[in-house]
């Protein structure tokens, strides 16, 4: 993609982007709060479901663009919590996962959408549009739970989360190594601003995927401390 055609990393055309989908999360949230039970389980499945859909589309366009599917694999952080929702909305209520998607996949899905990666690309490109609404329908899920107070926190659920995401990261850092691939982009930055400046301060190779790895335990405490601070002030 030539230089110039992109929308910017903090652009107006970014910065627009990003408040149309703050406002979608909150009319989502809003709506699934004053929601009977039933129509919340319709929310929960219809999320789910769009979520699997938007992955097999984007291997779909990959493949009928002759695109490198293998290394589109879905087996990015968001990719598993697009697999968490889906599994949350047909097995709800449960007391894991609900968790889980607050301090480990939500903090991920805001990040996407701060830190894009098609920033090089045009607003009306099918993957722009795909990165914003996969990962705006991430964060809607999850403040829905918490806002219609679903989430039941406890401390040690962070440990399990981050044993959660540990055993993800392992599992996708082998495949990593083995076929040559950077899922979850644990061995490269792949040009992300915010991955560069990681790795300029930690350094590459082994410093900078242990740096990913503190910086994951530090970022899903902070979203916990965050979060249980708005349960206490609303209670």
């Amino acid at each position: 993609m030539p230089d110039g055609y992109g929308f910017g990393q903090f652009s107006k055309t970014h910065l627009l982007m990003i408040g149309v989908t703050s406002i979608f999360i909150v009319v989502i949230s809003l709506l699934y709060s004053y929601c009977t039970l039933e129509i919340r389980s319709i929310i929960r499945i219809t999320i789910a479901i769009t979520l699997i859909v938007l992955e097999l589309m984007k291997l779909a366009v990959l493949y009928f663009t002759h695109g490198k599917v293998s290394e589109y694999i879905p087996l990015e952080i968001c990719s598993f919590g697009a697999y968490s929702i889906m599994v949350d909305a047909l097995f709800s209520p449960n007391i894991y996962i609900p968790e889980l998607l607050l301090v480990a996949f939500l903090p991920a899905a805001v990040i996407a959408l701060l830190y894009p990666t098609t920033i090089s690309l045009p607003v009306y490109n099918f993957y722009t549009l795909h990165q914003f609404i996969f990962h705006c329908l991430i964060v809607a899920y999850a403040i829905s739970r918490f806002a219609a107070g679903e989430i039941v926190f406890d401390y040690a659920g962070v440990w399990v989360s981050i044993l959660s995401i540990f055993c993800i990261a392992l599992f996708v850092y082998i495949i990593d190594v083995t076929c040559n691939r950077n899922f979850m982009f644990l061995i490269h930055d792949e040009g992300s601003s915010l991955l560069t400046t990681i790795r300029n301060i930690f350094g590459s190779g082994h410093k900078y995927t242990l740096a990913l790895v503190g910086i994951s335990v530090v970022v899903i405490h902070i979203f916990y401390f965050l979060f249980k601070l708005i349960e206490i002030l609303c209670n």
